[in-house]
């Protein structure tokens, strides 16, 4: 009877062992899925609240602009608001958090510099041989992308002194390549070599930066301005 009350104190113990482990798992568990279901929320919320200023800034402030654009007399004034609510589009399309397919993207592109430049007399060469119709950018990228070429054209325009713009866009493997050449005057000689602090370049290249890229810039007399951007893809469901 001794052993056999020792055996069942012993299968007791164990008993109570496994269950003392089978609950603490169950809690870590239970714990994780805490967790992950408050940083769950905290998107939501944090989206949402994205979603509502995206909203209230087309809606709003948007309609204001482009009240201005459409009613002023005022030719600066107008091409000031035009030009703000263009910003505020591409902020609102950055709030949303939606990706954007590269073959709309480079239509978006392709669209504003040809208009830009040939407003100003600029010829404007465009070459993008993609045809991936699945690929997409993540919000930012798009976002970010867009006010580097903008920078890059605004430099052209003002300061430049070109007749012509190429731009040609390429994948190389995994990464995303974007160049702009103009045949203008290059960067003053005065900037004694730093470009970075010349006309926005910093700029660009922080925002290079931002997206795990990098933005070099090659100028000289004679040579015009190149800028090369190069931005490594995200594929598949993180593009999102």
């Amino acid at each position: 009877m001794m052993r056999e009350y020792g055996r069942a104190l012993e299968a007791a113990e164990e008993g109570r062992q496994s269950l003392e482990t089978r609950v603490r798992e169950v809690t870590e568990q239970i714990e994780r899925n805490y967790e992950q279901l408050a940083e769950l929320r905290v998107e939501q919320v944090t989206m949402q609240e994205r979603k509502r200023i995206a909203a209230d800034l087309h809606d709003d402030l948007g309609a204001k602009l482009l009240t201005i654009v459409h009613t002023s007399d005022n030719d600066r004034i107008a091409t000031l608001a035009r030009e703000a609510l263009e910003e505020m589009r591409l902020s609102v399309r950055g709030l949303t958090g939606k990706p954007v397919r590269l073959l709309d993207a480079l239509g978006d592109w392709r669209a504003e510099v040809v208009s830009r430049l040939g407003q100003t007399g600029i010829e404007a060469e465009w070459s993008a041989p993609i045809e991936d119709q699945e690929l997409m950018l993540a919000a930012r990228v798009y976002v970010q992308t867009t006010r580097i070429l903008r920078e890059a054209v605004n430099n052209i325009i003002k300061h430049s002194g070109a007749s012509r713009c190429t731009v040609r866009v390429a994948l190389d493997g995994d990464d995303f390549r974007l160049t702009i050449q103009d045949n203008g005057r290059g960067i003053p000689l005065e900037l004694d070599g730093r470009l970075d602090r010349g006309h926005g370049m910093s700029s660009m290249k922080h925002r290079a930066k931002q997206m795990n890229g990098q933005c070099l810039v090659e100028s000289g007399a004679g040579y015009g301005t190149v800028i090369r951007l190069t931005l490594p893809l995200e594929r598949g469901p993180a593009a999102a």
